[in-house]
């Protein structure tokens, strides 16, 4: 007779499927392992991790082959364009670099594009061959610039051009201070690069400074600069204006224009010598907090756009009007809001498709009733038939109107208004913003709100020059889990295991007592 070390029959049942169990975990345990050695060291996976490169979008390559193709037309050979890594290949193509996403950027554009070129170079082993480029000179001042290497820098070459960058410089952070980027733009950056790097007629933008100009961050600076500008700061009482300027900015103005009233020099006339040369724009950025400025607005005025007050019937106290939403504000005051682009012949300098145009703490703007006639396609031209007011963006009609405290009218008015003036053999420009704050990094560098790419396409037309319109930040996602702690992690661990095990041990229990009594 056989032998049985356990006797009871459930509980030999019972002994076998732990066994197989143990077995089972064991062999999935060891097969796991191996499979991960063989993916690993073959490279059989796909990326699905926080460090997954971004693709190059077709916008983006449609913005060069245009820029390229302005050559093509004018004869021209398409420049080589040389993009230098501070690293070694391995080391820039490695996951978790601060040029990871920039190196899978730049190299669908030279796959792409024949003149485009990567090249690496260790920088500490050998500096020789990049040492020229740290060094560059002012556009306006002649001095050398010297700017210092290391290994995360990139260089734009082309010719005897050159740029150094940042690795900062693609990536998009919340504040100055911030360390850690919460979003890619290595697609416009670097298409504004190259852009910049074949430009064979560098234009100027200026901003000026003598007017108690304010600027709340450096996000405009960024815009100009991806629009294909270099950037200066001019005082337009005391400074020449650079021959080579295209755009003068006062961004949040605070004090007036110097008037011939006041001294033998007009900034007024500075501005109109400017403007009657083809190609120029001004562009001013008001807010409901900007003080009156009777030279400012009387400028403006002359080309058809004045801001709107409220006057004190018994002081005679003039209030500027500061606009309000309730029904279309992306904040509970209704202070920042929508702007909605007016269609007809506007069209021409603002698409209809950015919808979400965000103006905040905006004043309001209005075609002047002197001497500007409305128009049938929604323009309005002066008697002379040399200006025309494009009403560009508009705020709806539930608009309201505060001045001193309380309301004191309503309805549609003007946030962004274009005047353009028929000079002999082209066109120059005055724009007005009525909101210092559609200017600012949280609406430039939006991927939501289409601030950006309205001033892009404004440069775009006003300048003659191809900008990286459409070509917006890439967030990256939110990786929560796999960014945890190792002290999280082991907790997580310990709950998945023991919480599902400790369910089925209570179900079982609770099966097996039943079926005891039962």
């Amino acid at each position: 007779m056989k032998k049985r070390f356990i006797r009871n029959k459930k509980v030999r049942h019972a002994t076998v499927a732990a066994v197989l169990t143990a077995m089972v975990i064991l062999v999935a345990v060891l097969a796991n392992a191996v499979l991960s050695s063989v993916v690993e060291r073959y490279e059989l996976y796909t990326p699905l991790t926080p460090t997954m490169a971004f693709d190059v979008t077709e916008d983006c390559y449609n913005v060069l082959e245009s820029t390229f193709e302005a050559y093509r037309q004018d004869g021209e050979a398409l420049p080589k364009i040389q993009i230098w890594f501070c690293d070694i290949e391995k080391n820039v193509k490695a996951v978790g670099s601060e040029n990871y996403y920039l190196y899978h950027t730049a190299n669908a554009l030279a796959e792409r594009f024949d003149n485009i070129e990567l090249k690496y170079h260790d920088i500490y082993l050998n500096p020789e061959p990049v040492k020229s480029y740290t060094v560059s000179i002012n556009p306006i001042t002649g001095e050398e610039i010297v700017t210092p290497l290391n290994s995360n820098n990139v260089i734009v070459v082309c010719g005897e051009y050159h740029r150094v960058y940042k690795w900062t410089d693609f990536y998009v952070f919340a504040d100055d201070e911030s360390t850690e980027p919460w979003a890619y733009s290595g697609e416009r950056k670097l298409s504004s690069a190259l852009m910049h790097a074949i430009d064979d007629d560098p234009r100027i933008a200026c901003l000026l400074t003598n007017h108690g100009e304010v600027a709340y961050d450096y996000e405009l600076l960024t815009i100009l600069d991806d629009a294909g500008y270099t950037v200066v700061y001019i005082d337009l009482y005391r400074d020449p204006i650079p021959a080579t300027c295209d755009v003068i900015i006062s961004y949040n103005p605070n004090t007036d224009l110097v008037s011939d009233d006041l001294s033998d020099i007009s900034e007024k006339e500075i501005l109109d010598n400017f403007l009657a040369e083809d190609g120029h724009s001004f562009f001013v950025f008001l807010e409901k907090g900007t003080p009156k400025m009777p030279n400012f607005e009387s400028y403006i005025k002359e080309w058809g756009i004045e801001t709107k007050y409220d006057t004190n019937s018994t002081t005679g106290v003039s209030y500027r009007y500061t606009v309000q939403d309730p029904s279309g504000s992306l904040t509970s005051d209704g202070y920042t809001i929508y702007g909605y682009a007016t269609k007809g012949e506007s069209d021409r300098f603002v698409d209809v498709e950015n919808e979400y145009v965000v103006f905040g703490n905006a004043t309001a703007l209005a075609v002047t009733g002197e001497g500007y006639i409305a128009q049938q396609n929604g323009t309005y031209v002066n008697t002379n038939g040399n200006r025309t007011i494009y009403p560009l963006y508009r705020s709806s009609e539930s608009t309201l109107y505060w001045a001193n405290g309380q309301v004191v009218d309503g309805g549609s008015c003007i946030l962004m208004s274009l005047t353009e003036q028929k000079n002999a053999t082209g066109s120059s420009y005055v724009g007005v913003i009525s909101s210092v704050d559609f200017g600012t990094r949280t609406y430039l560098q939006s991927a939501v709100y289409d601030n950006g790419d309205v001033l892009l396409t404004l440069f775009e037309e006003t300048g003659e020059r191809i900008t990286p319109v459409g070509l917006t930040i890439k967030p990256f996602a939110s990786y929560e889990i796999s960014t945890i702690t190792t002290a999280q992690m082991l907790r997580w661990t310990i709950a998945l295991a023991v919480i599902p095990a400790a369910v089925i041990f209570a179900v079982a229990a609770v099966v097996l007592i039943k079926r005891r009594r039962a």
